[in-house]
């Protein structure tokens, strides 16, 4: 006699780094909340995911979609073609993705041509710029579409979803502060300043040119430790060289990176999450782009978009370091509002 397939009422998935982080306080409240989940992982960045998989259960279901020197669209294309039948077997009521990246927009749209519902984690971030970020500005904007339950982090992203019709919207807050607050570092303002850089827009010139800028201040200012754990993309460690003065490290672990970011006098990246995690250990950050999804941290005063402008904005930053406001990214029960939602949903 064959045994009954186990039910499953909501899958969760995930592929990249950031993604386990901001998702894995949602697991941690599903399995809390006796919810029946499973979980998947594509391995978009395979090479990544041991620092942060002590963050959650392994995986129930792990696919192997990593390839050297892939495309995104090549990201698209394998994870709609595993995915496909997975959701077939597993037949869902809920599939859940987290933010922007291919893993998410192929899962949703998968899901959807099989008419499976699906929850939108960091729902309503927006530039309105498909090129920057990209392809992440296309991503979101698209699983939002796809999604029935889009769980906005603040009023603004609340906002940018209804302006676009789109379903379901709750304010929740990131889930990020969520996972930050799990780490009680004690917050510093030191002799450090974190660097991290890896975004696509700024590939090329343009990232030698911000290395030049950091080598210049890093050169004139040596009463300052400037710490760059460097992102492994070629993109990025081509240029390595032009950092005399700078200490260039491997990347740290997310624990790591967080007791340094709660010690450091400031920040100087382009990533999109480390602007959430600059508020919940209340750091100032020039933020190395020319618009950004999470407007809210520039409205609060902790965050300045330079571009690729780091030297003459530097003393922003610098002079005055401390950041007292409120974090408008949540109180760190982000992932409760979440599962209530979800709990709604299974129980409609």
């Amino acid at each position: 006699m064959t045994e009954p397939k186990e039910r499953t009422d909501v899958l969760v998935c995930f592929g990249t780094r950031p993604e386990v982080i901001k998702l894995s306080p949602v697991i941690e409240s599903l399995a809390a909340e006796g919810v029946l989940f499973k979980t998947l992982f594509t391995g978009q960045h395979d090479e990544l995911f041991e620092d942060v998989a002590h963050l959650l259960p392994e995986p129930h279901i792990r696919l192997d979609i990593m390839r050297k020197g892939q495309s995104p669209g090549d990201v698209m294309q394998r994870v709609m073609a595993e995915t496909g039948p997975l959701l077939q077997s597993e037949t869902p009521r809920l599939v859940v993705v987290q933010g922007d990246t291919t893993t998410a927009a192929a899962v949703a749209l998968t899901a959807f041509y099989q008419r499976i519902s699906v929850g939108h984690v960091e729902a309503g971030l927006r530039t309105h710029d498909l090129n920057a970020p990209f392809p992440e500005e296309l991503n979101r904007q698209l699983i939002s579409r796809v999604a029935q339950l889009n769980w906005a982090p603040t009023t603004t992203a609340k906002e940018n979803l209804e302006a676009e019709g789109c379903d379901g919207t709750v304010v929740t807050g990131n889930t990020v502060v969520d996972a930050c607050l799990k780490y009680n570092f004690p917050v510093k303002y030191g002799d450090k300043i974190l660097i991290t850089l890896h975004r696509r827009e700024n590939f090329g010139e343009t990232m030698a040119e911000m290395f030049r800028q950091i080598e210049h201040l890093a050169s004139s200012n040596s009463d300052l430790e400037f710490i760059f754990p460097m992102h492994p993309n070629p993109e990025v460690v081509k240029h390595r060289d032009l950092l005399k003065s700078v200490k260039v490290i491997e990347p740290l672990s997310y624990e790591e990176l967080l007791r340094l970011l709660s010690e450091v006098r400031f920040v100087i990246s382009d990533s999109g999450g480390i602007q959430e995690e600059c508020a919940a250990f209340r750091k100032k950050v020039l933020v190395c782009r020319d618009q950004t999804e999470r407007p809210e941290g520039v409205e609060a005063g902790f965050a300045l978009t330079v571009g690729a402008e780091i030297k003459s904005n530097f003393s922003w930053a610098n002079d005055s370091p401390e950041w007292n406001g409120d974090n408008p990214y949540g109180d760190g029960k982000a992932a409760e509002r979440i599962v209530a939602s979800i709990k709604d949903f299974l129980n409609s």
